[in-house]
């Protein structure tokens, strides 16, 4: 069994981004961790041949089904569930609008052999981010979710950013959730995620896993601030570009991210 794997979900919409970040995860990655790609099973078929003979391909039937169809939603139903292949203990689900651009390694994501470091920080440069597009920083994503999530597992304390992506999971924590939890309250993930979504602005993997893990303790929490840069807004984007070369960027991210509903124009976002 693999200690941690890269673990990529996407559909034809996005095969073309797909493909830049393999192209980065190809030349970046010095450890040569294991690369897991996921298809919607119509596109499965449609993928570049390549891609089934460098990496292992799943069909997402193969490691759930779900009765939620909307896209980021359907997604996210996914990426939680990916532990059910029973191949690896930990992994780095990485959406398709990222691309590497420096070199990384295992310990890049693990605190050692057995423990993943755990996104967890407050994103106050985020915060900050907000405000200045004058938006009001009390209402971002991340708290909305938080704030609608908290309340079925009973924390408290600060409010946690567990993003932004790539994110570190530990598959036992995804397990216990689903076997144990959701068990005991008598849900399924669809139910449970839909409970959520009938109050919330937008449900979010990342902050179900950070706060049952918070809750349980299940693994030791080592945590750690973003991996990738993200580029969350364009008129962010624009502010920014020009403040930092991309040279400046590789002292302190692996990645960036420009978030594809507004970087759809583009095919290659960063030539390496």
């Amino acid at each position: 069994m693999h200690k941690l794997i890269l673990f990529i979900k996407t559909y034809k919409p996005d095969f073309e981004r797909v493909y830049n970040l393999l192209d980065s995860i190809d030349k970046f990655n010095k450890d040569k961790i294991p690369v897991i790609i996921s298809v919607n099973d119509e596109h499965f078929d449609l993928l570049k041949s390549d891609c089934f003979e460098k990496y292992k391909v799943y069909k997402d039937s193969e490691i759930t089904s779900t009765t939620i169809t909307e896209g980021w939603r359907y997604q996210q139903i996914v990426k939680c569930n990916v532990y059910k292949l029973n191949i690896y203990e930990n992994y780095v689900a990485i959406d398709s609008d990222s691309v590497f651009i420096k070199d990384f390694h295992f310990s890049d994501f693990m605190f050692d052999e057995n423990t993943p470091y755990t996104i967890m920080q407050e994103s106050k440069d985020l915060l900050e981010m907000t405000e200045r597009l004058k938006m009001d920083s009390e209402n971002i994503f991340f708290k909305r979710a938080l704030r609608d999530t908290r309340s079925f597992f009973g924390n408290k304390g600060k409010e946690w950013d567990y993003g932004p992506s790539p994110y570190i999971w530990n598959c036992n924590v995804w397990r216990h959730f689903n076997e144990v939890f959701l068990k005991d309250i008598n849900l399924d993930f669809d139910a449970f995620f839909n409970q959520i979504d009938q109050k919330s602005y937008s449900p979010s993997d990342c902050v179900i896993y950070g706060e049952y893990l918070l809750k349980t303790r299940l693994i030791d929490i080592i945590p750690i601030g973003s991996l990738f840069k993200v580029y969350h807004y364009k008129e962010q984007y624009k502010i920014e570009k020009k403040q930092l070369n991309i040279n400046q960027l590789r002292k302190i991210y692996l990645g960036i991210i420009y978030q594809s509903n507004w970087q759809k124009e583009k095919k290659k976002w960063f030539l390496f």
